[in-house]
């Protein structure tokens, strides 16, 4: 079953790193008699690993309810090993601009914060009478600046010369947001981007 191999695999990561992190613990009792190596029984070390364990426990009974209250009507998908891998969420350059963006914010916007590659479905709603095809599906904010409520207050973009269609839905539903979009050329001006930025910022 998946959650069973969800748990074996929590249980496999505590065994490759839980003993590897624990040897730089420092001792928590210094009267107590120091053992002989630094290896400690899998009671204690297991316990710093509860988060793992308990998102896989959580899991197992989050698709448990779901088939009691019989909304399970497609068989579960697996996740076959070696099959998901990271990616880069942004290029080496955009991290760069992400940082000085995020600079420029702390000093000047404390209480605004950015984050990047933000779908659309996490700030928009759709609304429930409209019909028809999800006009956000897939849709990807590639910078969001957010106000200390959560509200969006601008998104910063490149144009996606790829697909016309989704660049047009992508302004068409910002504007009907009345999210301000802040263009991001190839090679911005950085005295520029941020006079755009500065403008959508809130005035405290």
């Amino acid at each position: 079953m998946q959650l069973d191999r969800l748990m074996t695999r929590a249980v496999t990561r505590i065994a490759k790193s839980g003993l590897t992190g624990l040897r730089a613990a420092p001792q928590v009792a210094p009267s107590a008699p120091a053992p002989k190596d630094d290896l400690r029984g899998s009671g204690s070390w297991a316990n710093e690993w509860a988060g793992s364990r308990s998102a896989v426990e959580r899991a197992k009974s989050l698709a448990g309810a779901g088939r009691r209250r019989g909304k399970a009507n497609t068989a579960p998908v697996d996740v076959l090993d070696g099959t998901i891998r990271a990616k880069p969420l942004m290029s080496v350059k955009d991290v760069k601009l992400h940082n000085w963006i995020a600079d420029r914010l702390e000093a000047e916007a404390p209480t605004c914060s950015l984050h990047a590659g933000v779908a659309l479905r996490a700030f928009l709603v759709v609304d429930e009478a409209f019909s028809g095809e999800d006009p956000i599906a897939g849709l990807v904010a590639d910078l969001l600046i957010a106000d200390a409520t959560g509200q969006p207050v601008a998104v910063i973009q490149r144009e996606d010369v790829v697909d016309a269609g989704a660049q047009m839905r992508f302004v068409d539903a910002l504007l009907d947001a009345d999210i301000p979009i802040i263009d991001l050329p190839g090679r911005p001006s950085l005295s520029q981007l941020w006079s755009e930025i500065s403008e959508c910022l809130p005035q405290d």
